[in-house]
């Protein structure tokens, strides 16, 4: 049982796959493949942070990335691929040895890609419900809150689609798609029942 889970900003997607995984009775990783990927390349955590779910190129898909692998030496590709291939090996180990729960970082295509079957979530919310977290959760005001979900509700559309040459967000990527204006815990009940008829 392998539960990838992409989400808007603000949509309250991390709290339910962290809950998800609670209620499962398996680890969630989020922060941990951040963790991981600085082991794998030697780069600061901060580094690594800074790029993630972002690309300077949103509009590069020659996928030249794709003569490389996880076993490559893969130096002499720019810093944002190699932190992605670095992310890919994270995420393939730690799906490898169990089930589990993992937050974004085009997860269900680095899966897919290797064969290992997921379940592929998605988590959203209307823009006004989305703000509203996002002013309590950053102290912003509702400019401020607009502004960050914009920036990164964008930059994760670059990122997956440079990378999973798919579009992010659009329904028939997924298997399932929630929006959290039913409630975190309907959404963890309703996917705590879905994965383990899947």
């Amino acid at each position: 049982m392998i539960i990838t889970i992409s989400r808007e900003s603000g949509s309250g997607g991390g709290e339910i796959a962290h809950k998800l995984a609670d209620k499962l009775g398996i680890p969630c990783y989020d922060k941990t493949v951040t963790a991981l990927t600085a082991e794998i390349t030697g780069f600061e955590k901060t580094m690594i942070e800074k790029s993630e779910d972002k690309t300077p190129l949103p509009f590069d898909y020659s996928g030249y990335y794709y003569f490389y692998d996880v076993t490559s030496n893969n130096k002499y590709l720019p810093l944002y691929d190699q932190i992605y291939l670095a992310q890919s090996k994270a995420i393939l180990n730690l799906a490898k040895k169990g089930d589990c729960v993992i937050v974004g970082r085009c997860a269900s295509h680095v899966l897919e890609e290797k064969g290992l079957p997921c379940l592929k979530v998605f988590i959203h919310a209307p823009t006004e419900v989305r703000v509203k977290l996002i002013m309590e959760r950053y102290n912003l005001n509702e400019k401020g809150a607009i502004k960050h979900i914009k920036r990164n509700d964008k930059a994760r559309a670059n990122y997956y689609r440079k990378y999973a040459n798919a579009e992010w967000g659009k329904m028939q990527n997924y298997d399932i798609a929630l929006s959290s204006t039913i409630g975190i815990d309907n959404c963890v009940d309703i996917l705590a029942e879905f994965a383990k008829k899947k």
